[in-house]
């Protein structure tokens, strides 16, 4: 840029030199701060050990007998013991990350800076939100395929080819991309919710301490619920379950699935809900916590 140009535009030297702040680059640094959070690559690591233990115990005598009478039955079992798994075990992992993601900012410092090489707010949040999603997606794919190759070598083993996989009906197929669509609704609540925590309380312990409490409390008020229902006989205590958010997700692929097949591992809401009620709960939940993401970091000040 020439002496010309810059005083055409009424920029200094300083501010010429300055490199701005993009899309682009704000993504960048937050796939940088992921890749050197070394607690990080430690969950990945447990996670991966988790499932080959896991892996190492499903494959029984019990499993063979089962797969050869139903192979329905034996696909529908496999398929409630790994997308829960991947629900719980991502959900941890990712409400951390994404806690710590934005709630280091603050605890740090480093959102006043930014802020103050001209880094807009929204932008900030939409990289942070953009590369958490993101991860989520990866740790899926990831996941499918670890969970196909086991699936797969496991029916080999127990039945000598893939005969029992092939001779599922559609409805199992529907399921399992169901249950996929479920999962990618879970990671962007996860992300949601972490990322909310920390705008909230703008600090990193309080963001942590939110996001891996929030769930194990929705599940554990839906059980007070239920015994206030049966102290007082009162129908009153059971509404409140039908809007919380675990309660709402656990039902969720139930209720989605035509057949009904799988089976919820945590509390559900008292009464009974479909699908219709179970998405608009989730979705308000998800527009609660990234409306106030957006609300609260456009309004407040950054001071520390």
């Amino acid at each position: 840029m020439t002496a010309t140009s810059i005083s055409e535009r009424g920029l200094s030297p300083a501010q010429a030199r300055s490199p701005r702040a993009s899309f682009a680059g704000a993504v960048g640094s937050e796939l940088l701060k992921l890749r050197k959070q070394r607690l990080n690559w430690v969950m990945i690591a447990l996670a991966v050990l988790l499932f080959g233990v896991m892996a190492l115990g499903l494959g029984t005598s019990d499993q063979r007998q089962l797969l050869a009478k139903s192979p329905h039955t034996f696909f529908n079992n496999f398929l409630d013991i790994w997308t829960t798994t991947f629900q719980i075990g991502s959900g941890i992992v990712l409400l951390l990350v994404s806690a710590r993601l934005m709630g280091m900012e603050y605890s740090a410092g480093t959102l006043r800076i930014l802020l103050a090489r001209g880094q807009g707010r929204l932008q900030l949040l939409a990289a942070k939100l953009l590369v958490l999603i993101s991860l989520g997606l990866l740790l899926l794919a990831g996941y499918v395929i670890l969970v196909g190759a086991y699936t797969a070598g496991t029916v080999i083993v127990l039945h000598g080819n893939l005969d029992p996989l092939r001779s599922l009906p559609p409805v199992a197929w529907q399921n399992l991309g169901l249950a996929a669509l479920v999962q990618v609704v879970s990671i962007v609540c996860a992300v949601l919710l972490g990322t909310a925590a920390a705008v909230v309380g703008r600090s990193l312990a309080f963001a942590v301490g939110v996001a891996m409490s929030f769930y194990p409390a929705d599940n554990f008020g839906a059980l007070v619920l239920i015994l206030l229902r049966s102290a007082t006989h009162q129908s009153f205590w059971t509404k409140p379950s039908d809007v919380l958010l675990g309660a709402n997700f656990n039902v969720l692929l139930q209720t989605l699935e035509p057949d009904h097949s799988s089976r919820p591992a945590f509390a559900v809401p008292v009464d009974h809900v479909d699908a219709t009620h179970a998405l608009v709960v989730i979705a308000a939940w998800a527009m609660l916590f990234l409306g106030g993401s957006i609300v609260l970091l456009l309004r407040r000040d950054v001071n520390q």
